[in-house]
């Protein structure tokens, strides 16, 4: 039995896209807007070893998953 075209019988992945941290407030927020714009289906999640600045409250900001753990993880 053929199949149709662009129809596979598996649905549609969903892309986690994962991205560890240590103080990175300065450059978060430009990185998920970017990562919003271009892969809106995806699931973004911080992953935190730390940080003493912003970093989490960007991430919040931004509607990611945050993953916290103990500094230097």
């Amino acid at each position: 039995m053929g199949m149709d075209a662009g129809h596979s019988p598996y649905p549609a992945s969903k892309i986690s896209i994962v991205i560890p941290t240590l103080n990175e407030a300065d450059t978060l927020a430009a990185l998920l807007h970017t990562l919003q714009q271009e892969a809106p289906d995806a699931e973004i999640i911080v992953a935190d070893g730390g940080s003493a600045d912003n970093t989490i409250a960007i991430a919040r900001r931004h509607g990611v998953h945050v993953l916290r753990t103990a500094r230097g993880r």
